[in-house]
């Protein structure tokens, strides 16, 4: 059982070991006020890099659609003639020299990279936990970046961020407390720190729903730029052994699919798939950032007979070394943030004209 399920089942054994997790997170809540303490009051120094950063991040542990985020932000960027790169701690990183051949300590690459990579192959993108040492490389290495974009970046304080943009799912819109008691990284009160937040999969909750959720946002955080979303897929890919295969989402009608990821929050993968009118047999999740091994492949392989073949995320396609699963395809689902009320969100953010 993964974290996100352990910490939302209390009954039996999971309850009691609940209270023992909400005891620790009394214990945690004030480690993470006094950190934010610090840096609020300038006792732990904040760097600054050249150039304005722009942070994309979240409340909650993974799952809510930063990746989305972060490909519509370099869109608009690169619509307006702007040369962004990207900033990310790069989880389960591995060495990438990229295309043009330079090579860096900060120059690595994980599954989330290798999603944007497809999309933005011309967008530098530097990963390291230190992310004021890989912001300076990446600034050196290319000087005529305009634009950082901070992934997952709203509790790294050590970098100082432009603009603080926040992203929220509505299916899980404040993780069920704070860690190890719930999936909440920071207090709610972090929120005041927020110049703009994003609510992501609004369309998978009604109205009330939503205005209740921004109502708890702007209890503590009155003024904040306020966006609704919803993640919609664009297309189909596949990896073939001649390179990448590109289809049409209509390609899922009519069929029974199989769908199964390893991200954060996987019943936002599966609902979307419901909500679009694809039919599905009962998904499947593996731990975030992690492709199946050889039991989760037999484990796919013996799914739903009769279905059609598989759905995954981008995120999770491109760790996969093959096309095919017990000789049934294997497509990826690409999406693109699609903003609810319009798409001058990012023109109020980031002061655009």
């Amino acid at each position: 059982m993964d974290f996100r399920k352990l910490v939302k089942k209390r009954r039996g054994l999971y309850g009691a070991l609940h209270l023992f997790l909400s005891g620790c997170a009394l214990l945690y809540a004030p480690i993470v006020r006094f950190r934010n303490f610090l840096y609020d009051t300038g006792l732990k120094k904040a760097y600054r890099l050249g150039v304005p950063v722009v942070s994309l991040g979240n409340l909650t542990m993974g799952g809510t659609g930063k990746t989305p985020a972060a490909a519509a932000l370099l869109r608009a960027a690169l619509a307006r003639g702007i040369r962004p790169a990207l900033l990310s701690r790069g989880y389960r990183a591995s060495n990438y020299a990229g295309p043009e051949g330079k090579a860096s300590p900060f120059r690595r690459r994980n599954d989330e990279a290798a999603e944007l990579a497809l999309d933005f192959p011309d967008v530098p993108h530097y990963q390291s936990p230190d992310r004021v040492r890989a912001g300076r490389a990446l600034l050196t290495d290319y000087p005529g970046t305009e634009l950082i974009i901070l992934d997952d970046g709203f509790q790294h304080r050590r970098l100082v961020r432009d603009v603080n943009l926040v992203l929220i799912d509505a299916l899980d819109p404040f993780g069920g407390g704070l860690f190890p008691a719930g999936m909440a990284r920071e207090p709610l009160g972090a929120l005041r720190r927020a110049d703009g937040v994003i609510l992501t999969r609004a369309d998978l909750v009604d109205e009330r729903e939503r205005r209740r959720i921004e109502a708890l946002v702007r209890r503590y955080a009155p003024h904040v730029l306020w966006a609704e979303s919803a993640v919609r897929p664009v297309s189909l890919l596949r990896r073939t052994p001649g390179g990448w295969e590109s289809a049409p989402f209509d390609l899922l009608k009519g069929e029974l699919w199989i769908p199964f990821c390893g991200i954060g929050n996987p019943n936002g993968f599966f609902e979307m798939l419901r909500a679009e009118g694809v039919r599905t047999a009962p998904g499947i999740a593996f731990p975030d950032h992690t492709a199946p091994d050889r039991t989760g492949i037999r484990r796919l392989a013996a799914a739903s007979p009769d279905a059609a073949g598989f759905l995954t995320t981008v995120k999770d396609l491109v760790k996969l070394p093959e096309g095919e699963i017990a000789g049934r395809p294997v497509w990826g689902v690409k999406t693109e943030l699609d903003f609810l009320g319009g798409e001058s969100f990012f023109d109020k953010a980031l002061g655009w004209k």
